[in-house]
Order: structure tokens, then C-alpha cells, then sequence
């Protein structure tokens, strides 16, 4: 199944699919250069394009789809020269090379920024070669801005918008330029400063700390601004003092004195701070006679104590917990296993959050500076887990939109037999109330259910039901009452198969589509017959099928090995009788009116004097007559529900959906075993058929494992989006961008293209021979969008932790961020949370590879990483 992806990833050209998905078949390709990158409003970037396989490498140069660009995006030159636009670009900007063969190209993606903040001093400047704590002054500064040195982003403690604090090291003297980058912008002009090399004495020295030449001799700081070889000497030259502990200093003729953190008495009596500043450096100055001196306090941050951490047990994957103790101070890092956290405190603890990829005892330490507590144990995951990480994450991805941290934490803690029967057990949360009557909303709000309503099942069995029973507003036009069928199907999905027969049947959006409303019996005066639409697409797509099936679901055959009908025209004509004598509700208190206008009062009403009374022969000798149409109705739904095909057939479709593309005969056969008999003589039990379904050895034969290559199935638009939102244990509300995306990707949601649905389960893929019905609208350009959506999650904010993609949806990598400098690490964490820890070795070597070679900061590595496993053939196949 992902070997079909590799072979859409040859047409694409893109260098990701070539690193992650194996290497393509020759063909023409475009590559541009540089990939992706930022540049400020109104800047440049010089773009180039090498094509190959092409006796032309001519190009056309296009911004975000617009040939040239535009005013919005940016625009470019016919020699690849990108000017950005002048103001920030409410959505992602893609620049576009097209071949001369008109079919191949290459996209990559700028992030236009605004600039960076300014700096206009740095304190104290010049700096001394070795550790260092510097005040960063200039305009513009925001929470979360980060000051770099060279290529090192230092530790930045935000003061206020024209105040920063830092804390470096420098190991050799010269100039370093310094800069400043807001969450989301570029780096601010560089400000250089100077660093020279430590002092030295000619003269003794106190243990620990620096001197200067004395004409007396006795142990010194360093001084400035002496004449004659004298010195403003200061005594002790260094000291170590704990929080709130003093020490007396001395410096003959001392005028004033200075600390550059605690307080210092116009005599010299220094008293330290009471709570650890941003450097465990204190500087004590003295003014004289011989100019400044100064001498060092080393304080001596407070030994943490771990009490607690949270409840003792911390989730698999992404978490948030309170650390409980003392000792703690606003500069701790917490680490977990040695992987520093995000680490805030507040009130005497210390919030955290981080990911943990492995389950097991784990150590938490506090460390101030160079004082460490002692390790605090906590478990991570359960300890009597029902379910193993990836078991649960798999279920998830069959039962539900994809696995979200704290969904998979549950499963492991009930265990697969133990959520499903939570999920059979909820009442219906998820529904389609207050949608307005207008032609938009129903599929933002879909996509919001889908990410947040905790009724996941109910949810992914409706969505199937809704791909067997279409409907579409390609017909029905107004969403009044394509939301009671929607919602009809989400309250039925755990009832019985013939009440969702029934109930369909007789739905107003059901008798519009398929014109079994004012379907009239037949008048032999004017010649008309009853229209045979819904009759003939109940029997074909939503019961039976068109061939006779085996209990396993395989074709019945002939003696000359063709498929044996399971119905012929005279006996969709038939049923077409049945069906006749049905009207759109009235309003209470209204009488019925034969050719009435759709409406929403409810399911449509027997109209039995347009009802055909006469005999009508229905399936495998059945028959029924009746001058009732309801009784008639009746009659004929018990006749198609009783057919042996119903079971094979429906079961198939749904373990399609659900579960994966090409099931065998035999799992085929246990699911229809159990629809036809649920253990208690009841048929069509849709509860017990979707736990036999997901709880059938072939649904979990790879709970522990990657699939096989017939295995799974590629996400179709609806679970791709969703899933990748869930994964990160994203929000989603009902403002969210992707209605149009999906309609985009072939999954224009409601509004199906006909009755036959997006996509055929029985689509095969040319020159596979694997069915995959949700690769029948992917497509090369689909292929694309895909990319192109998780850029712009993903890309949404350069160098941003909360990701924001409109205002309906949000993100956090939060977690991920503190394994950035161990890309294994995060490659462990990437591929448990979005592949569910099964990433094969040679896979996950790449993306260690790739995250090594970025060097554009820890965000951006995750970013990056997350993008290029969302793009890849083992995050589009859920096997």
C-alpha cells in the first residue's frame, strides 16, 4: 500500500519523498534552491530551479500558485528574483517552478517575517573571555525573544520591551555579534561586542576569584582608571555567600560602592539576594581614589528538594506536571532522564512539561546552576498497562480520527476490549444542531467533532455510514436537511442495521437525493412508471450488492465463471412499486400534500392514495401487497435485510473504512458471522459487528509492528487533517480553514459528487492490483496539497512554539522542543506520536540526519522533522 505512494512521489519531483519514501523511477524533475527560508517584508531572495530529464531547463516562476505573484504574496521575476510584499501575508507563500512540459514542478515554501528587534547597548561591554551575564537594551522586544551570540542562542530571561537579560560563554577573546530574534520574526541587526582575555597578577591571589597588581600588596580586584601603578584594591577579592547571608568588603578611601545583584551599604556591608538572580556571578565595585575596583561573589544557589511529581505517574508522550519540593527558584531546570524540560516557577514549585517517549521508571532532577537534587522516581505510563503504547495508538487509528496523547493513555489503562466498550456504552455527544440553514458550516464543524468530541467511534462509524448511505448537497442544496441525515446517522450507528435501513428510507434527504419523496404509483393514462433511483441504489450499494456473495464475501460464480446476479431490472421495478406513496412531512397540525416542497418537520409520511396496492415480487421469492405504503415498506426492507449478501457486504465496507483496504476472505467471513448472529440470535447488531471487526486478530495482527505491504489504508483527506491536528493534542473549533482544503483534495465534505461517493472501496490502483478506494482521488496534485497543509500547520509561525493556522486551530510543540538537540531522541518522540513507534531504523536514520544538518534552531527543527514524517508514506498509510 505505500509502495503506490512512492510511485505518486515520482511525478511530484520532491526531494522528501526521495529521502523518506525510497528512491523514485527516472523521470523529469524540477528542484529549486534555496529550500525553505525567510526573509523580512519588502527583502529578496534569488531563487534557482534545476530541471532534469528535460531537453528544456527553462522554468516558470510562480508565487503561491499566481504566475509572477502579486501585490499579497510577493512577487518574481522571470530569472527567479523574489521580492517579499510589504506587509506579512495572511496565509503561507509558496514559491512555484514549473517545467516546460507544463506538468513538472517543484514548490518550496518562503516564510515572510517582520524584522527583527533592535539592540542599542549591551552591559557591561567590553566582556571578559569565560562565563558572562549580560543587560540587552534596544526597542521592540517581546516575550519569549531570544538573544544570540555568533550562532548561539543564549539563555533570555525577558525584562520588558526594551530589556533583556542573558547569560553566555565565550571561550576566546575577539569580536562577537550579537542579535535579537522575536517569537515569529527574523534576527534584528547584529550588535558587536568586544571580549578580551582574563586579567592575570603579578602579585598573590585569593583562592577563586581574579586579582590585580597592588602597591601594598595585599589581594585585589581588578581596577580601572588608576594612575601611578595603584589600584583600587577591594578585600576579599572573592567570596562564596549563600541567599541572603553578608559580607564585609573593604577598598581604602572608597567612595561608593555597587552590586551588580543583592545590596551593598555606603560601608561596604554587602547583603546577597534572597532569591537566585539569572547568574550565580554577583560583581561588588568600589570607587576611589585609584579609580573602580571590583570583587567577585559566587552565590551559592540552594540545594532543590523533590517531594513530589504530580500524582508519581507521568503519561507516555507529551505531558504537564507540577513538581512540589524546595529550593526551587525561577532559575531551575527540571530534566527528565537528563532531558531538560520546560521548566516555570511560580509559588514555591515548578510547572513542567516535556515527552516522554519510554515507559518505565524514569528519573526527574531539579538542578540550580551546578547544584542538582537528588533523583525523584516517577513512572511513566501505567504500570499494569491492558494495552502496549502502540497497540493503543493503532486501535486509535481504526476506532477514532487518529490517536490523540491522552486518548492512548486511556486505552492503555482500559485496554482494547475495555475503551471499545466505553466508547458503545456513550450517548451521542457529537451532532449537527444550531448549523444554519445556509450552504456552509456543516464540514468546519465535522473537522471540530472530529479533533475534540470525545464520542470517537460513534463518530468514524457514521463517517463510514455516511460513505455507504450518500447523500449529497450537490442535490439537496440547503443544509437543513443534510444535518438531520447526518446527524440521523451518528444516533444509529450503534443500533441495528435495519433500523438504519429504515430510518434512512424514509429521511427527507435520503427521499430528495434519490427522488423517493412524491415517487407516484404508475398511471396508465399518461404512461408514467414509478421511479426506480433509491430501489435500485438500496439494493446496490446499501445492502446487498450486485453479484450473489459467499459468507466470506467472494463473488459467486457460474458454470462459466461469470458472477451471478443478485438482482435483475424487473426486480429493481419491482421494488420500485414499493417505494411508491411517500411525501415530505408537514408542520404539526398540517395536513399531508402530495408533491409538497422538501421540508424538516421529519421522516417522510405515507401517502397511500399514490401508493401502488398491487402485487410486487421481491428478493429470493418474497413478495408483499398492500394498500398500505408502509406496510409495503416494511415488508420489502425485511426482504433485502434478510438476504445472505447483507452480512458479507456490509461488513466488508465497513472493515474498509475502519480497519484496512483488502481484508481477507476469512476476516470478511467472522465479521458477517456475527452480523448475521450476534452470539444472542439478533442480527444486524452494529455493536457487536464493530467489535468483532476491531477486535479481530487481522485488525490487530500489527498492533506491535509496521504493516505489510497490503496492509492499512491511506487516510483519506478527513482523517489525514484530523489526525494530524490530534496527534499533537491540538484544539480545533469551528472557524478552522479546511473546508476548502479537503474539497481541494477530493473530499468536498456532504457534497459527494454522486451517489457512488468520493471514491469506490473496490478502486484498484493501476498496476498494483491492491483494492485502495481513497487512492482514487489521490492524485499528483493532491499529493501536493497534502504537503502543502502540513506546511501550513506546521510553518504557520517560524520559530514559534503555538502554531496557529487560522483561527480555528492550534498546535503546540512545546513538548518536542527539549529534545531538539538530541535528534534521536526526538526522532523517538516524533515517530511514537505520529508513528506510533514502528518507524523503521533506516527511516528514522534519515531524519537524524536531516534534523543534524538544520541548523536554524530547536524550533525549527521540529518544525522541520514533523513535517517531513507527515509527508511520508508511513504517516499517509495507517497500517
Amino acid at each position: 500500500m505505500r509502495n503506490a505512494i512512492k510511485r505518486f512521489a515520482a511525478l511530484l519531483g520532491l526531494s522528501l519523498f526521495g529521502l523518506l519514501c525510497g528512491a523514485a523511477e527516472a523521470a523529469p524533475s524540477v528542484s529549486i534552491n534555496p529550500g525553505y527560508t525567510s526573509v523580512g517584508v519588502n527583502g529578496t531572495v534569488q531563487y534557482s530551479a534545476t530541471v532534469t530529464g528535460l531537453s528544456s531547463t527553462a522554468v516558470t516562476w510562480s508565487v503561491s500558485g499566481v504566475k509572477g505573484g502579486n501585490a499579497t504574496n510577493g512577487t518574481i521575476t522571470a530569472a527567479g528574483l523574489y521580492k517579499a510584499p510589504a506587509q506579512i501575508p495572511a496565509n503561507g507563500v509558496t514559491i512555484g517552478a514549473l517545467a516546460s512540459d507544463n506538468k513538472t514542478s517543484a514548490v518550496v515554501y518562503v516564510n515572510v517575517a517582520p524584522p527583527g528587534p533592535s539592540i542599542s547597548a549591551i552591559a557591561p561591554n567590553p566582556l571578559t573571555v569565560g562565563q558572562y551575564t549580560i543587560t540587552v537594551s534596544g526597542s521592540g522586544f517581546q516575550s519569549n525573544a531570544e538573544v544570540r551570540a555568533g550562532s548561539v542562542v543564549l539563555s533570555t530571561t525577558y525584562v520588558n520591551a526594551t530589556t533583556l537579560k542573558a547569560n553566555g560563554y565565550q571561550g576566546s577573546a575577539g569580536t562577537v555579534a550579537f542579535e535579537v530574534m522575536n517569537p515569529g520574526s527574523l534576527w534584528g541587526a547584529p550588535f558587536n561586542v568586544s571580549f578580551s582575555a582574563a586579567s592575570t597578577s603579578s602579585g598573590g591571589s585569593s583562592s577563586g576569584g581574579a586579582s590585580g597588581s597592588s602597591s601594598g600588596g595585599s589581594s585585589g580586584g581588578a581596577s580601572s582608571g588608576s594612575s601611578g601603578g595603584a589600584v583600587q584594591a577591594v578585600s576579599p577579592a572573592s567570596v562564596s555567600l549563600a541567599l541572603g547571608a553578608t559580607q564585609q568588603f573593604t577598598s581604602a578611601g572608597a567612595t561608593s560602592w555597587s552590586a551588580s545583584a543583592g545590596s551593598i551599604s555606603a560601608g561596604g556591608l554587602y547583603t546577597a539576594p534572597a532569591t537566585l538572580p539569572s547568574s550565580t556571578t554577583v560583581t561588588i565595585g568600589a570607587t576611589g581614589p585609584h579609580g573602580t575596583g571590583h570583587a567577585t561573589v559566587t552565590l551559592i544557589p540552594p540545594t532543590p528538594v523533590i517531594t513530589a511529581v504530580g500524582s508519581g505517574t507521568l503519561p507516555l508522550g507529551s505531558f504537564s506536571a507540577t513538581i512540589s519540593g524546595s529550593g526551587f527558584t525561577t532559575q531551575s531546570v527540571a530534566r527528565l532522564n537528563g532531558t531538560a524540560l520546560g521548566t516555570t516557577y511560580s509559588n514555591g514549585s515548578l510547572s513542567v512539561s516535556g515527552f516522554a517517549s519510554q515507559a518505565g521508571a524514569a528519573s526527574v532532577t531539579v538542578s540550580n546552576f551546578s547544584v542538582t537534587s537528588q533523583p525523584f522516581t516517577v513512572q511513566v505510563g501505567s504500570s499494569s498497562a491492558k494495552a502496549t503504547p502502540s497497540a493503543a495508538r493503532h486501535l486509535l487509528q481504526q476506532g477514532a480520527f487518529g490517536p490523540t496523547p491522552g486518548d492512548a493513555a486511556h486505552v492503555q489503562q482500559v485496554g482494547i476490549p475495555g475503551w471499545i466498550a466505553e466508547q458503545l456504552a456513550m450517548a451521542p455527544v457529537s451532532n449537527y444542531n444550531g448549523i444554519t440553514s445556509s450552504q456552509g458550516g456543516m464540514p468546519a464543524h465535522f473537522m471540530t467533532m472530529a479533533v475534540s468530541n470525545p464520542d470517537q467511534l460513534r463518530q468514524r462509524v457514521a463517517f463510514a455510514l455516511s460513505q455507504i448511505f450518500v447523500t449529497s448537497l450537490d442535490k439537496l442544496i440547503w443544509n437543513d436537511n443534510m444535518t438531520i441525515f447526518q446527524t440521523l446517522l451518528l444516533n444509529d450507528a450503534f443500533g441495528n442495521y435495519r433500523q438504519i435501513m429504515e430510518d434512512v428510507t424514509r429521511s427527507a434527504a435520503m427521499g430528495q437525493y434519490l427522488d423517493m419523496a412524491n415517487n407516484a404509483k404508475a398511471d396508465p393514462r399518461t404512461g408514467s412508471v414509478a421511479n426506480e433511483n433509491y430501489a435500485r441504489e438500496l439494493m446496490q450499494l446499501f445492502t446487498i450488492g450486485t453479484s450473489l456473495l459467499n459468507p466470506d464475501g467472494s463473488v459467486q460464480k457460474d458454470a462459466n465463471g461469470l458472477p451471478i446476479p443478485a438482482y435483475d431490472q424487473p426486480t429493481v421495478a419491482e421494488f420500485a412499486r414499493v417505494f411508491t406513496g411517500w411525501t415530505y412531512a408537514q408542520a404539526p397540525g398540517q395536513a399531508l400534500e402530495w408533491g409538497a416542497y422538501e421540508t424538516s418537520y421529519g421522516p417522510m409520511q405515507p401517502y397511500d392514495a399514490e401508493h401502488d396496492p398491487g402485487l410486487k415480487k421481491l428478493l429470493n421469492g418474497g413478495s408483499t401487497q398492500s394498500a398500505s405504503a408502509k406496510a409495503d415498506l416494511e415488508a420489502a426492507l425485511d426482504n433485502i435485510f434478510a438476504h445472505p449478501n447483507v452480512g458479507p457486504f456490509v461488513s466488508k465496507q465497513l472493515i474498509q473504512h475502519l480497519v484496512k483496504s483488502n481484508p481477507s476472505a476469512a476476516y470478511v467471513g467472522r465479521a458477517a458471522a456475527v452480523f448475521n448472529n450476534n452470539g444472542s440470535g439478533v442480527r444486524g447488531d452494529m455493536k457487536a459487528v464493530i467489535t468483532a471487526i476491531l477486535t479481530d486478530s487481522e485488525a490487530r495482527a500489527n498492533d506491535q509492528v509496521s504493516g505489510s505491504g497490503s496492509d492499512g489504508h491511506l487516510q483519506e483527506p478527513a482523517l489525514f487533517i484530523a489526525g494530524m491536528v490530534r496527534a499533537f493534542g491540538g484544539q480545533m473549533n469551528d472557524q478552522n480553514y479546511y473546508a476548502n482544503e479537503l474539497a481541494s483534495m477530493g473530499q468536498d465534505l456532504f457534497d459527494a459528487p454522486s451517489v457512488f461517493n468520493y471514491y469506490s472501496p473496490n478502486y484498484h490502483i493501476p498496476g498494483v492490483g491492491l483494492a485502495a478506494g481513497e487512492f482514487q482521488i489521490y492524485s499528483p496534485n493532491n499529493a501536493m496539497l497534502r504537503a502543502n497543509e502540513v506546511a501550513g500547520l506546521m510553518f504557520s509561525a517560524y520559530q514559534q512554539l503555538v502554531l496557529n493556522y487560522g483561527p480555528g486551530t492550534k498546535v503546540d510543540l512545546t513538548p518536542f522542543v527539549s529534545l531538539a538537540s538530541n535528534p534521536q531522541a526526538l526522532v523517538d518522540a516524533l515517530d511514537l506520536t505520529l508513528t506510533r513507534g514502528v518507524m523503521p531504523g533506516d527511516m528514522k536514520q534519515s531524519l537524524v540526519n536531516a534534523i543534524n544538518a538544520d541548523g536554524s534552531g530547536n524550533v525549527h527543527r521540529v518544525q522541520a522533522a514533523a513535517y517531513l514524517i507527515l509527508t511520508s508514506s508511513y504517516y499517509n498509510v495507517w497500517q
